[in-house]
């Protein structure tokens, strides 16, 4: 099996190389050179598998010869460990509670994708993806960074990942949104301790982070450098880990209809589209899949598409209470362009490259008609979507997130618009567990309502427990004046702290823990805790002056913003470090910093004070 381009470039790319890199050299994303088809015989004898059965049956069809069954085994089973309910991912009757078993009506279900470690259909993708790329970069001896941008959902899980996968060649950099993510989603990030994972928030909508991360995998010699590779959904990986839980959907829900080969309806929360992507691969596969029908909130530029044929960016990104599918530019629009057209690759660049030249793409009538074939989709608001949400929990005793509730939304506005005869069998995908969502959840049903459901078994008590940790500050990066000036600053900042994590050498630590003999006139900034001091150095700087707290004049000077003034044990800590920093360098000791006068000695080694590893 080999890869290539949305575009038409980078042929024949294997699939440790397609993982690695994220986007294709040309702007476009990996898809395979040929997708392969599933014989109606193969269905059946697959609709009889476990979940990771059946997922290693998949997964060995895109990964070739490059892996050994026993190895991909051995991942793909791994990547489901952490799940709480036995099937992975369950299929649920979704009924009225009052309305008795009548069969005049088409069958309707729920898959529920959120029993992963971090409650979210992410960890579905991530944690097979993320243990794919560390075997890889093992094997190859690598160290891979990745860079996380996230609307709430995937930074979690790919955080959560990382440590699972325990392999000191992965190191993660998160980027949220300020104020777009709910608090557990934000606590499941800040809360996750060590050098190998970085959280930074920023000022603006949820893939404005895009531009300047692509900016950065496009650089060559720097994503090279420093082994940069995304693991959002444009990445290879994503849709193809995904594959499994619908291909496991519809076997679910064909139990319980007359034969296989029974066509069915998917319907999905839309965000970036990796999710409706895979569905769409799955389909082309020779998945029974009849529609595609995409849930979307106000940031509706999927519903536009769909409707009007007009893939057009908006001006302005809305704060929703379903933050997770915000989205402007869905990326994997751009794979579900390519296979509707045929896998017309040369007509794919055209489209994206006037997109993103102008950020407007208007289709043909023709084409237009060709989606609508396939794609369904219902724009629900904030008050459509508390309003599925209370009718969900009034009428058929399901408590849904807000996003999930966005699905339930667009089923009930597309429910009836068919003209055939016979409506098929329609599978909901409920993406997140409500335990992620309580300020959105409680604008729906209420305070007292949402208590109840707090107390109740039905709330992980890991997420209880995780509401209760310490949190970690992250970095905080500022909007400026534009869009554009602001993707450059980040896209600079991120450069920065590339270059703190440790491979860079300078002031930083470097694995051995080594400090450089001398330094020259120059100017140096010793970082703890959060507090910079700077002077000026003509000098030996000895080598006990705690080198895990001592940062690169790059990091030192960029315009990352800082976190919150540390609390009173960060404090003592940071005056403690600082002290013994000043007692082993006189020369320091003249600058008349604050701290000058030497702590005494801690217990252990300062250096302890930092957590070397990624503890969840």
């Amino acid at each position: 099996m080999r890869y290539c381009s949305t575009r038409g470039g980078d042929a024949g790319v294997t699939f440790s190389d397609a993982l690695a890199r994220g986007y294709a050299a040309d702007g476009g994303l990996y898809v395979p050179e040929e997708l392969p088809k599933i014989s109606p015989e193969t269905l059946s004898v697959w609709s009889k598998l476990d979940f990771p059965s059946l997922a290693l049956e998949l997964l060995k069809l895109f990964v070739g010869d490059e892996l050994s069954e026993d190895v991909l085994s051995l991942l793909v089973r791994g990547s489901y460990d952490h799940f709480t309910h036995r099937d992975i991912v369950p299929l649920i009757s979704f009924r009225k509670t009052e309305m008795t078993e009548t069969g005049s009506e088409s069958p309707v279900f729920i898959a529920e994708l959120f029993h992963g470690p971090t409650f979210c259909f992410k960890d579905l993708g991530q944690q097979l993806l993320v243990r794919l790329l560390a075997h890889f970069a093992e094997r190859d001896g690598k160290k891979r960074t990745f860079l996380v941008s996230t609307t709430g959902d995937t930074g979690p899980a790919a955080m959560r990942a990382v440590a699972d996968a325990a392999s000191s060649c992965l190191r993660i950099v998160v980027f949220y949104p300020e104020g777009q993510i709910s608090e557990l989603q934000r606590r499941q990030m800040t809360t996750i301790s060590g050098r190998q994972a970085t959280v930074v928030t920023f000022e603006g909508g949820g893939d404005d982070m895009d531009l300047p991360l692509k900016r950065l995998a496009a650089d060559s010699d720097f994503a090279q450098k420093h082994g940069l590779c995304g693991i959002n959904s444009y990445n290879l990986g994503r849709p193809l880990a995904q594959l499994p839980h619908f291909f496991w959907s519809y076997f679910r829900a064909v139990d319980h209809l007359a034969q296989l080969g029974s066509e069915v309806d998917f319907v999905i929360p839309a965000g970036a589209l990796g999710n409706t992507a895979s569905a769409f691969m799955a389909r082309q596969m020779g998945l029974p899949i009849r529609c595609l029908i995409a849930g979307v909130n106000q940031n509706d530029i999927t519903y536009r598409t769909i409707s009007t044929g007009c893939f057009h960016r908006s001006d302005c990104m809305f704060k929703t209470l379903s933050d997770a599918i915000n989205i402007q530019v869905p990326y994997n629009m751009e794979r579900i362009f390519y296979y509707l057209t045929g896998e017309d690759s040369s007509l794919i660049k055209t489209w994206m490259l006037e997109m993103e030249n102008t950020g407007r793409l208007t289709l043909s009538e023709d084409w237009r008609k060709r989606m609508q074939n396939i794609f369904d989709s219902a724009r629900i608001d904030d008050d459509a979507m508390c309003e599925a949400l209370r009718t969900s929990v009034d009428e058929y005793g399901y408590l849904p997130c807000p996003h999930s509730a966005v699905a339930l939304g667009a089923h009930f506005a597309t429910t009836g618009r068919t003209s055939e005869s016979t409506v098929p069998a329609r599978v909901i995908f409920a993406t997140a567990s409500p335990c992620k969502f309580e300020a959105s959840v409680t604008t729906a049903i209420g305070h007292e309502e949402w208590k109840k459901y707090e107390e109740s078994p039905a709330f992980p008590e890991t997420a209880r427990a995780l509401l209760r940790k310490e949190e970690r500050k992250p970095f905080v990066w500022r909007a400026k004046d534009t869009l554009s000036e602001s993707q450059s600053s980040w896209e600079k900042n991120g450069r920065a702290i590339m270059g703190g994590f440790g491979n860079s050498g300078g002031l930083y630590h470097n694995s051995s823990g080594a400090m450089p003999e001398t330094l020259g006139n120059t100017q140096i900034t010793i970082k703890v805790l959060g507090t910079a001091v700077m002077g000026s150095v003509s000098a030996m700087v000895n080598r006990r002056a705690t080198p895990a707290r001592l940062m690169t004049l790059d990091e030192a000077h960029t315009e990352m913003g800082q976190p919150e003034a540390p609390s009173t044990t960060q404090e003592d800590l940071r005056q403690q470090i600082l002290g013994d920093v000043l007692a082993a360098n006189p020369i320091l000791q003249r600058l008349n910093l604050p701290g000058a006068t030497p702590a005494p000695a801690p217990t252990a080694p300062p250096q302890q004070a930092i957590s070397m590893g990624l503890r969840i």
